[in-house]
Parts: C-alpha cells; structure tokens; sequence
C-alpha cells in the first residue's frame, strides 16, 4: 500500500503589505460614496440603486480576493493565484527553465524583476511581477526551484519581453484595446450614476 505524504512547503509569501493596504483604503474610498448614495436614494430610481449595489458588490468581492493572492512552492509543486487569473498549479518535473529578467513598465523609472518559468517546448508555466511582492521573494523562489536560474543581465522594456518570450502574457495584458474599453466602461458608469442621483434628488426637491 502506497503511503501518501504531505507535500513540505519551502516558500510561501503573500502580497507585498503596502499593496494590501493600498487595496483595502482604495475599497473603502469606493464604498463609502456608493453606500451613502444607496441609503439617500434606497426608494430612488430602481436602475441607479441596482448599478450601485453591483458596485458595492463587485468592491467587497474584489477586496476579498486581493486577500486571497498567494505563491507557494512545496517539494511537488508551484502554485498562486492573482487578481484576475485562477490557480495554477505546476508539477516541479514540468520546468524546465526559470528566468529572471528586470523589465520597464510604463513610465516607471525603475526596472521590475519578473520571473517566468517555462517548460520544454518555451511555453509559459508561471510569472510573477516583482512590484507585487516583498523584495528578494523572487530570487529566493527561483533559487528553490530544481533547474538553474538564467539571470537577464540587461533590462528590457515590456514590448520586448513580450517579444522574447511570446505567451507570457496574462489574458489581459499587452492589449492596448482592453486598456481603452475598461477606462470607457468605468466612464460610463461614473456618468451613469451621477446622472441617475441628480435625476432621483431632483424628485425630492420641492418647486
């Protein structure tokens, strides 16, 4: 009979503090607004109250998962989760490469570390953006990891590690288009909302 064992965790590390509270303040900026204007506009206009609950609601939810994102490497396996992207589990006999490579982001002056582990045939298995977490985590967890690692030397901007190293990208990166939609969208929304207040306050005025 095959025993089983617990896998033993070598690093493990949550999101970098400062992006945690960072989150949570920019949660309670956002709610506090929406939720005063539910409460003056509770018997308002049915559409407003609905798109500021879905506000509230879409907050708190995001909130939770910024508390959620975590790195792990065990003896078995690599694993984390972010913001917009599910678990990923890697079996340590699939990497076959792990890169270091310090990469301009935006108009950033600095370079962000990034780390990129890939199988056998390039495709992407993992990546971490060191600007999300506490500094040294990434060398630490490359260093635990069972190949060498490969240093990059040079930083180089994100369209060219995009470039060298296609597939890396999450879904929602390097698509300029997204960008301009989620802006448009959260425009719309602000508009939205103000306008349906001004329309249900100016029920309850008296003239």
């Amino acid at each position: 009979m095959t025993t089983m064992t617990t896998p033993t965790t070598l690093v493990f590390a949550r999101l970098r503090r400062s992006i945690l509270v960072g989150a949570i303040t920019a949660l309670v900026l956002a709610l506090v607004p929406v939720t005063v204007a539910l409460v003056v506009l509770g018997d308002g206009l049915l559409p407003t109250v609905l798109i500021e609950s879905a506000i509230v609601i879409t907050c708190v939810v995001l909130g939770i998962r910024q508390l959620t994102i975590h790195v792990r490497l065990t003896d078995r396996e690599l694993s984390g989760n972010g913001i917009f992207s599910p678990m990923v589990r890697v079996d340590l006999d699939d990497v076959h490469e792990v890169l270091l490579v310090p990469t301009f982001v935006g108009a950033a002056p600095d370079p962000v570390l990034q780390m990129l582990v890939r199988d056998a045939t390039g495709r992407r298995l993992f990546r971490l953006r060191g600007n999300f977490w506490d500094d040294g985590l990434l060398e630490k967890l490359a260093a635990a990891l069972p190949v060498p690692v490969q240093t990059v030397a040079e930083p180089v901007t994100s369209k060219a590690f995009f470039e060298t190293y296609p597939g890396s990208e999450y879904w929602f990166e390097n698509k300029p288009w997204l960008r301009v939609a989620a802006i448009l969208g959260a425009g719309v929304l602000v508009l939205g909302v103000a306008a349906g207040a001004m329309l249900a306050l100016g029920d309850r005025i008296p003239g």
